[in-house]
């Protein structure tokens, strides 16, 4: 949840708690592999163990980035002067992170495509060559 949205007055908890829990009761795909897989060899009880202890790693990491992230908001925004000084410069960066991550995925699903229908895209760029 936005800081900003908790931090209001308007927020209460019990609006929250669906939200949360409908986003929480969603199944790890990863975990359901490992579940039928640890099935299918006959140790049910490992899968579950490592099912356990994914969730607290991913737990974990998710709250140690979230915190992270309040955090550094903070710090950024004490060391810029202020919430509106640099909101332009801000969403600029946003939009470039957002721009990167889709001609990243765009880059995977063509080398996946290519793949698929015989085509090495790889092999055809000149800086990526593999030899």
């Amino acid at each position: 949840m936005p800081v900003e949205l908790v931090q209001s007055r308007s927020f209460r908890w019990r609006d929250a708690v669906p939200v949360v829990l409908a986003a929480g009761s969603r199944p790890c795909s990863g975990a359901i592999i490992i579940l039928v897989f640890a099935l299918s060899q006959g140790i049910l009880g490992s899968g579950i163990a490592a099912v356990i202890a994914m969730a607290l790693g991913v737990a974990i990491t998710v709250s140690t980035l979230a915190i992270l992230s309040v955090f550094a908001k903070q710090a950024a925004q004490r060391f810029a002067g202020g919430e509106g000084r640099y909101a332009l410069a801000g969403a600029a960066l946003e939009l470039l992170a957002a721009a990167f991550v889709a001609l990243l995925g765009l880059g995977l699903l063509m080398t996946q495509l290519g793949s698929s229908l015989g085509f090495d895209l790889l092999r055809h760029l000149p800086m990526i060559s593999a030899g």
